[in-house]
């Protein structure tokens, strides 16, 4: 199944742009996604979302038809598009 990927912020400047079609199987998952993008676009991808086998913790990847945020588990269907995100990091001060 084919899933539309748009990407944001760094990960739009770590695979060079801000659309991708990625091709997976029918159960695919976030994290399928994920492996593809990384496959097609290099290890810089995976380093710019996950953290071990999560999502970093300023990485947001929603389903654009709900807008509700979604998780590497997260099963996809056939003509999907989810958006990664970057938020700000908030950095302790003092």
């Amino acid at each position: 199944m084919d899933v539309e990927v748009k990407l944001t912020g760094t990960l739009a400047a770590r695979t060079g742009t801000h659309r991708a079609r990625i091709g997976v199987n029918d159960d695919a998952t976030v994290g399928d996604v994920v492996d593809a993008l990384t496959d097609d676009y290099g290890p810089q991808v995976s380093a710019g979302v996950l953290d071990g086998n999560r999502l970093r913790s300023d990485t947001v990847v929603v389903r654009e038809a709900e807008e509700r945020p979604l998780s590497l588990r997260s099963e996809l269907h056939s003509g999907d598009t989810v958006r990664f995100q970057l938020t700000a990091r908030v950095r302790p001060t003092g």
